[in-house]
């Protein structure tokens, strides 16, 4: 029986492992300094509570372990509720966010280099991580 809960219980911190594997900076600010700091991308992944696509690309694309291995090496990623404050509403604005989920990709100093629309499954979505990085090498 202990054998049995111990394995239960390791396989409840690998899935919360796997899960929280992706490192999200608190704020855009933050993202940015860190960014800057690591020399890597920004993805900012602008949600809101009440959207469907946003909870599937959470669900989904973002605890997949390849999309994860991906946004560790190259991106800081970062959340932002486009409703919780004044702030993040203006940030949406500033990215034309017209529909979500909107995932904006910007370089370390800040500048836009490509974003997405809509939900993207993992595959996909890695591979859309690949163009973007790919993008901002030649720049």
């Amino acid at each position: 029986m202990k054998r049995f809960a111990l394995v239960g219980f390791i396989g409840l911190v690998l899935a919360v492992g796997v899960y929280a594997a992706v490192d999200w900076a608190q704020d855009y600010k933050s993202a940015l300094a860190r960014a800057a700091k690591e020399k890597k991308m920004v993805m900012v992944d602008l949600y809101a509570d009440w959207c469907g696509p946003c909870r599937l690309l959470d669900k989904t694309t973002f605890s997949n372990a390849d999309v994860q291995a991906a946004l560790a090496k190259d991106f800081v990623p970062v959340k932002i509720n486009i409703e919780a404050n004044a702030e993040n509403r203006d940030l949406a604005a500033r990215f034309d966010t017209g529909a979500i989920p909107h995932i904006v990709f910007l370089d370390s100093d800040g500048k836009k280099v490509a974003d997405l629309l809509g939900y993207y499954p993992p595959d996909e979505f890695r591979d859309e991580l690949r163009k973007v990085i790919e993008k901002a090498a030649k720049k």
